[in-house]
C-alpha cells in the first residue's frame, strides 16, 4: 500500500485537478480580473501553484538557482495543467527513489531572495503539499464569483472518499451522492498510517495557530467581526470555526459521532487562547495511541444527514489540512483590515520545530 507521502500528493494532484477543470472555459477577463486576494487574480495564483512545484523540484534536483517566476504572461490553463502534470510525475519519481531513507537527505538551497538554506526533504516535501492547499483555497475564492464551486470543497478527506471509500450505509451513500459528492467502491486496502509525518503536520499546524491567535489578539471587535465573502465570513468566526473543528474530531475518535459544536459567537480571542490549548492537549494524546491497527478503525461523523463513515487514519492529516486551508482565508481577512501580516507557510516553521525523528 502506497504510504502517507504518496497519498498527499495524491491528493494534492487531485485537488489541482479539481480546480483546474473549473477554470478550463473561463475567458481571459475572467481569469485576469484583479482582486485583492492571492497573487491577484486566478490565471496567476493557479501560475504561483505551478511555478512553485517546478522550482521546489528543481532545487530537490540541485538544478542551478533561477529567479522565481511570477508573471504567467497570459500562460493558458491548459498549459499550466500539462505543465502539473509533468511536475507531478517527475516528484512521484523522487519520493519513490528516496523511500528507504524517508526522505531524510539535506537539501541546500537559495530561496527567491537567494538566502541560503539547508533543510530536510521531508520536511520541504510537507511545506509542498501544505502550500498548495493554502493557495487553492485562494482559488476556490476566485472562483466564487463566477459562480464555480466544488460541492463540499476540496479538502482530504473528500479526496478520500471519492478514491478510497469506506463503505458507507445505503441510506448515506444515497445522501452523499445525492449532494454531489463522488463516492468510490469500498475499498478494503485500507489508508496509510505514518505517525511521524501526522505529528510533524501538527506541530507545524500549532505553530500556525498560535501566530494567527497573537495575531488576532491585536484587532479590534470591529475588525474580528467585518463581514467577509471568505469562508465562515469573518476573522472571529473562522477561529471559532477552526477550534470547533478540532473538538468535533476529538468527540468523534473517542465518543462516537455527535453534530458539530458551535462555541458561541460572542467568544473572546483571549477565551479562545485559553480555550484551544485544551483541545491541542487531548488530540496530541489520542493521536500519540494510533497506531497501524487504530489508523485503520472506521468511525462515523455526524454532518447532517446520515451518518458518513471515515478511517481514524485519513481524518488526522484532514484535520491539520482544514486548519492551513483556513488559514488562508485568514490572512486575506487580516490583509483586508489593513494590518501587517508575516508569512506562515511550513518552510517558515521549519527552523522553530524540533528536527522530526527519522525512522530507518
Amino acid at each position: 500500500m502506497p504510504g502517507l507521502m504518496d497519498d498527499l500528493y495524491a491528493y494534492n494532484d487531485w485537488a489541482n485537478d479539481k480546480v483546474i477543470a473549473l477554470c478550463s472555459d473561463l475567458s481571459d477577463a475572467q481569469l485576469d480580473s484583479p482582486r485583492q486576494m492571492g497573487f491577484g487574480s486566478l490565471r496567476a495564483t493557479l501560475f504561483h501553484i505551478l511555478t512553485a512545484e517546478v522550482i521546489w523540484m528543481e532545487r530537490w534536483q540541485g538544478v542551478p538557482w533561477r529567479p522565481f517566476p511570477k508573471d504567467p504572461e497570459g500562460m493558458s490553463v491548459a498549459a499550466i495543467a500539462d505543465a502539473l502534470k509533468q511536475v507531478a510525475q517527475q516528484r512521484r519519481e523522487l519520493i519513490d527513489a528516496e523511500r528507504a531513507s524517508r526522505w531524510s537527505r539535506r537539501v541546500q538551497y537559495r530561496d527567491s531572495k537567494q538566502t541560503p538554506y539547508d533543510h530536510c526533504l521531508s520536511d520541504l516535501l510537507l511545506h509542498v503539499v501544505n502550500h498548495g492547499v493554502h493557495h487553492r483555497a485562494q482559488a476556490l475564492n476566485y472562483l466564487k464569483q463566477f459562480d464555480r464551486t466544488v460541492v463540499a470543497g476540496i479538502d482530504y478527506l473528500f479526496y478520500r472518499l471519492s478514491k478510497h471509500a469506506v463503505a458507507q450505509s445505503p441510506e448515506a451513500e444515497a445522501s452523499l451522492r445525492a449532494y454531489g459528492l463522488e463516492v468510490s467502491e469500498p475499498s478494503d486496502k485500507g489508508c496509510p498510517w505514518d505517525a511521524q509525518w501526522n505529528t510533524r503536520l501538527f506541530q507545524y499546524n500549532d505553530w500556525a495557530t498560535q501566530k494567527v491567535l497573537e495575531f488576532a489578539a491585536s484587532l479590534t471587535d470591529e475588525q474580528l467581526d467585518r463581514d467577509f465573502v471568505i469562508g465562515p465570513g469573518s476573522i472571529r468566526k473562522t477561529l471559532l470555526h477552526l477550534m470547533d473543528a478540532e473538538a468535533w474530531w476529538i468527540t468523534n475518535w473517542n465518543e462516537g459521532p455527535r453534530p458539530f459544536p458551535h462555541t458561541p459567537e460572542s467568544t473572546s480571542v483571549a477565551e479562545l487562547s485559553k480555550t484551544w490549548p485544551e483541545f491541542i492537549s487531548q488530540r496530541n494524546a489520542f493521536i500519540a495511541t494510533v497506531d497501524d491497527n487504530e489508523a485503520q478503525r472506521v468511525v462515523e461523523i455526524a454532518a447532517g444527514g446520515p451518518h458518513t463513515r471515515f478511517r481514524v487514519g485519513e481524518s488526522i492529516p484532514h484535520l491539520a489540512l482544514h486548519g492551513t486551508h483556513h488559514r488562508a482565508q485568514l490572512i486575506n481577512m487580516f490583509r483586508h483590515v489593513g494590518a501587517a501580516w508575516t508569512n506562515i507557510d511550513l518552510l517558515y516553521a521549519i527552523d522553530d520545530l524540533a528536527e522530526p525523528t527519522v525512522k530507518q
